[in-house]
């Protein structure tokens, strides 16, 4: 991980707005969402289908951009970077876990996890080592050898958020990622972020889960692209 501000607010949006063209129509995404995450935080965002969430967490990882509006990841604008920089930026300090997974088809569960660490340097035994401990983590050790395709997408998606931990990136992102699982692996999940948490991880988690709100330091709502603490209309 590459060193990163050390103010104590991880992630900011001021005045975003997001619009998509659909035809002749114009689709506000997101209308003029001001937020600070806190270095460490855990926040969840609840919201129904096409509210915004995704459409936020990708400008929070600077995947896209605004329409309107800023965003900056410790201190530093997305709009001020290239695409290069961007990308660069991402790899060095940003976890994503989403709704699609991503995971590589011919890969087994333990190559996927260790993929991310891949061409940093570290040896093939440290990487396997790391990949198998996170494997235990979501109760997948059983399943290290296994292809994708071989795994169920609950399987799937707790491969997926080892992958994505292994890093132990500065912000993780993740999108419904317990959407499929049962309550013993929602928990085994939320051991991990709570794992990342403590470790000083700042989680963003876009959720209909209320078994993961209650790990979350904060839950706010998202509704027609505005956003509110949950309860708030």
């Amino acid at each position: 991980m590459t060193e990163v501000s050390t103010l104590q607010v991880a992630v900011t949006c001021r005045g975003v707005w997001k619009l998509f063209k659909t035809g002749r129509r114009i689709v506000e995404a997101l209308v003029d969402v001001s937020l600070d995450v806190q270095r460490g935080e855990f926040i969840c965002i609840r919201g129904t289908s096409g509210s915004g969430k995704s459409t936020l967490l990708n400008l929070l990882g600077g995947l896209d951009l605004p329409t309107r509006g800023s965003v900056s990841a410790f201190g530093r604008p997305y709009e001020s970077m290239t695409n290069q920089e961007r990308g660069t930026f991402r790899r060095a300090n940003i976890g994503f876990v989403f709704q699609e997974l991503t995971l590589v088809p011919h890969l087994t569960a333990l190559e996927n996890i260790t993929l991310p660490l891949l061409f940093d340097g570290i040896p093939h035994s440290r990487l396997n080592e790391m990949a198998s401990k996170l494997l235990e983590d979501v109760d997948l050790a059983d399943r290290f050898d296994h292809l994708p395709a071989e795994l169920s997408y609950g399987e799937r998606q707790r491969v997926a958020v080892a992958r994505a931990a292994i890093r132990r990136p500065a912000l993780l992102l993740v999108d419904e990622p317990t959407a499929n699982l049962d309550v013993t692996n929602t928990n085994k999940v939320r051991c991990v972020f709570e794992r990342l948490k403590g470790e000083g991880t700042t989680i963003v988690a876009a959720t209909h889960d209320e078994r993961l709100e209650e790990s979350a330091d904060r839950v706010l709502s998202l509704t027609q692209g505005r956003i509110a603490p949950a309860g708030e209309s």
